[in-house]
């Protein structure tokens, strides 16, 4: 699921207002146009391969944690990662916004990123199963 959100954020890249059609829906009093309509299911789109991407590896990374250490632990050392990532990211964005990049190559960049680094998660995870199957190791009791 990490390459097609890296895909779908190179192809929003591409996306402009000119190719939706013109118009679009009257919701409540206000105006909804068809370009904003279909951004919006494109970042839906988005959400949803992150959230199949996410919540499976946040499952499995609690768990493993809580069978190699505590719950609380595995939680906190997890969460420390996430928002690390969060903070170089951001700072990447902002190099990227410094150099003047356009929008649509920003996004070109984190989705070529995104699916280049699930690739590569991909083809390691391949490799280490070829060498050693690890996958018994998901139910193990806990160490003492």
């Amino acid at each position: 699921m990490g390459i097609c959100m890296g895909v779908l954020v190179i192809g929003a890249s591409y996306f402009t207002r000119d190719m939706a059609p013109a118009g679009g829906l009257n919701l409540f009093g206000f105006e909804l146009s068809w370009a904003v309509m279909i951004a919006g299911v494109i970042m839906i789109l988005v959400g949803i391969c992150a959230g199949f991407f996410v919540v499976p590896m946040n499952a499995l990374l609690q768990h493993r944690g809580h069978v190699l250490m505590s719950a609380g632990r595995s939680i906190a050392v997890q969460n420390f990662n996430e928002n690390s990532s969060i903070l170089v990211m951001l700072g990447v964005y902002a190099l990227l916004i410094k150099l003047d990049l356009s929008v649509p190559a920003t996004m070109m960049v984190f989705g070529i990123f995104v699916s280049a680094s699930m690739l590569l998660v991909i083809l390691k995870h391949r490799r280490n199963q070829k060498e050693y199957d690890s996958t018994h190791l998901i139910g193990e009791a806990k160490r003492h």
